[in-house]
């Protein structure tokens, strides 16, 4: 009896640990299965965001103008095109600007030397440009500073001020960097930009659209048409 019962309870210690092990592994198969199914919400959750996010944000066309402090056509072209169409549209554009146009670069030393389309005056207009666009950060001030100036940089010291004044923006940033190397070097750069245009620049202003050089008939006549034109959900402006 003592025997039967030694066998009945060494049977029920052995059914238990099987039950205890079946069950563990149950366990383990759906702690597995619940943490994959949490994964795939969790992706299928991200993309629907991200979705989402790409539908709600704006996008934006990127438009870079290469040009000449001195060039009348610069000058229509940015007053007349540019800053209309960023009034326009300014959350789907985004503006780049390449002050250089068809001058040459000649390095001496450390330093560099320019010698530019309308002389020397342009070469200073120039620099004083290349560094309000590194100072001001803020686009639509950017753009205003730079138009302002275009209308009269035939004295750039005096133009850089003078609209500085009217736009409540500190010059002696934009002053420090034109005196310093910082603005040679910036024009510099700026040279190195143009001359990679492939394209080269036939023409000033030589504008690009998504960093592609075409249509520039049809963007320096209508640049709001062509900028409206590579944008997919298009805003009011464009309609």
């Amino acid at each position: 009896m003592v025997a039967v019962n030694y066998r009945f309870r060494l049977l029920l210690a052995a059914l238990s640990i099987f039950l205890l092990w079946q069950s563990t592994k149950m366990w383990a198969k759906f702690s597995w299965d619940n943490s994959i199914e949490l994964q795939e919400i969790k992706l299928q959750d991200e993309k629907e965001k991200a979705d989402t996010e790409s539908k709600v944000r704006p996008q934006k066309v990127s438009v870079t103008v290469y040009y000449e402090a001195l060039c009348p056509d610069s000058k229509s072209f940015v007053v007349k095109q540019l800053i209309p169409t960023y009034n326009a549209i300014p959350d789907n554009i985004q503006i780049e600007l390449i002050p250089y146009g068809k001058a040459k670069t000649f390095k001496k030393g450390d330093n560099y030397q320019f010698m530019c389309q309308h002389g020397r005056i342009e070469c200073d207009a120039n620099i004083v440009h290349a560094c309000a666009i590194d100072v001001i950060k803020v686009p639509f001030v950017q753009l205003s500073y730079v138009s302002c100036m275009l209308k009269h940089n035939i004295q750039p010291l005096s133009t850089m001020k003078a609209c500085a004044k009217t736009m409540q923006v500190d010059y002696e940033p934009i002053l420090n960097c034109y005196r310093s190397s910082r603005g040679t070097e910036l024009l510099a750069m700026y040279g190195e930009m143009t001359e990679a245009l492939d394209p080269k620049m036939s023409f000033v202003p030589t504008i690009t659209l998504d960093k592609k050089v075409d249509n520039q008939p049809a963007i320096l006549k209508n640049l709001l048409q062509q900028v409206c034109q590579r944008i997919q959900v298009q805003p009011l402006a464009c309609m």
